[in-house]
């Protein structure tokens, strides 16, 4: 099957300029039809395919600046540290929070148990039989 710059161009989701540009650049066998167009084969795409996943153009490789990039993941990772840091922080004063909260609940239970102790014992007392004095006359009958 042969395709027309146009066609392939489309697949690729580049300009047809692009595709020609790479056609030249990398040496891609193409044919030209009568008209001087290239005409692609299979194989000839598969090819661009390739450059098109790399993404990076061989010029561009050789003007890379590493430091840079190096620099930036750097600063990148610190970051990601920072925000794991912070994310930490927030979760350890969550969890403080909650172990307050729980605190305070268990000082109330404690306190409610004090009073209903205390209020068993005074019932306790009220309800024990009174000792009912008896009389002089009483002791001898």
């Amino acid at each position: 099957m042969e395709l027309k710059t146009s066609a392939v161009a489309k697949r690729l989701g580049v300009s047809t300029k692009t595709v020609q540009r790479w056609v030249k650049k990398y040496n891609i066998p193409c044919k030209k039809n009568e008209t001087g167009h290239y005409v692609f084969t299979n194989e000839a795409v598969e090819q661009l395919e390739k450059y098109r996943f790399l993404g990076i153009e061989e010029e561009e490789k050789e003007h890379v600046d590493w430091e840079e990039v190096e620099q930036r993941l750097n600063e990148l990772e610190r970051k990601i540290d920072q925000k794991a840091d912070d994310v930490v922080s927030f979760q350890l004063l969550q969890h403080r929070r909650e172990i307050e909260d729980m605190l305070q609940y268990i000082q109330r239970l404690e306190q409610r148990i004090v009073d209903l102790e205390h209020q068993q014992q005074t019932k306790l007392v009220h309800e024990q039989p009174k000792q009912t004095r008896r009389g002089i006359i009483s002791l001898f009958l």
